[in-house]
């Protein structure tokens, strides 16, 4: 576990500069939202900038996702959060696994080195990864466990590598191991809603299968957390306290709906279905926010039932 012992004061809230590499999703508009309701300036990378909308505190520039060139900026970088990638939610042929790969891999390198060679390095450096990183056909998972043989267990370990030169450096780095997120309007929950309320939710598996999840205000608390809190260093699982299985969930999700669950898709229907894409939803995913849970952080939505409701009814 990357550990550091760390001096500096707190970030005072009004006053910090962040860059948000690749924050043109659905996670950076979550993040810029928290972030610039504390009063934070924001400096967005993205390939897309004509597809944001302008924002006040919000200065959008372009970005390749390879070299670094930051325009002139009139306050120093007191934090960069890298949430680039390309989504996994694509067939995942031989072309799409090495996209989705390099789509990560490249502008984390580019962040790095950029950090390692600027005369005023950030003081903190949140690189997004994922819980997918572990051995998941172990019981449970916390941050001390082993990483897994899956081809998102392999993108995790090598995403996360690329930030290690920062051990090295007077930069705080905070890798976030994060769960799916849960919103009305996103994947994973969006097609399962849309199915659930059509009466055509089902439980694919065998539906013992753990799934751990977030909700997205937790999210976007526990990164900003981070970002404003010197202590936290390391890997975190970013993860509600409590996972539940994957019939557990959608039957809660029906619940709320006021809707049947009456359908199972048996685990060979899946696998010829999406092929390996299949291990989305039939790997068992129980991982465990131990380091967060140590530090008494308090989580806004700990129940499933809880999250759910106030999901789908707000």
């Amino acid at each position: 576990m990357l550990s550091r012992t760390l001096t500096s004061r707190p970030l005072r809230h009004h006053s910090v500069h962040i860059i948000i590499a690749g924050g043109s999703g659905f996670l950076g508009s979550l993040l810029i939202k928290k972030l610039c309701s504390h009063g934070a300036k924001i400096t967005l990378l993205t390939r897309n900038p004509n597809n944001v909308d302008a924002q006040p505190n919000v200065k959008i520039v372009y970005w390749d996702g390879q070299t670094l060139q930051l325009p002139p900026h009139e306050k120093p970088i007191d934090a960069i959060i890298n949430l680039c990638g390309l989504s996994i939610a694509r067939w995942w042929t031989p072309s799409a696994k090495n996209s989705i790969t390099q789509s990560r891999v490249q502008p984390s390198k580019a962040l790095v080195k950029w950090c390692l060679s600027t005369n005023k390095p950030p003081k903190t450096f949140v690189q997004i990864s994922g819980i997918d990183y572990y051995d998941l056909n172990t019981t449970a998972c916390n941050e001390n466990d082993n990483h897994g043989n899956t081809f998102l267990a392999r993108l995790s370990k090598e995403w996360e590598e690329t930030t290690m030169p920062l051990q090295q450096s007077d930069t705080r780095l905070v890798i976030p191991r994060l769960a799916p997120v849960l919103a009305r309007t996103h994947p994973p929950l969006l097609p399962l809603l849309l199915s659930t309320r059509c009466c055509l939710g089902s439980i694919a598996g065998p539906g013992s299968q753990y799934f751990s999840w977030i909700h997205h205000d937790d999210f976007v608390n526990i990164i900003h957390k981070m970002v404003h809190t010197p202590e936290m260093t390391g890997i975190y699982n970013v993860c509600a306290p409590n996972p539940v299985p994957y019939a557990t969930f959608m039957r809660t999700l029906a619940s709320i709906c006021h809707r049947p669950l009456w359908l199972s898709l048996p685990s060979w229907f899946m696998k010829s279905l999406l092929g390996e894409m299949a291990s989305l939803i039939l790997d068992s995913r129980k991982v465990f926010p131990t380091r967060l849970s140590k530090s008494r952080h308090q989580f806004k939505y700990p129940e499933i039932q809880q999250a759910l409701t106030q999901i789908i009814q707000s």
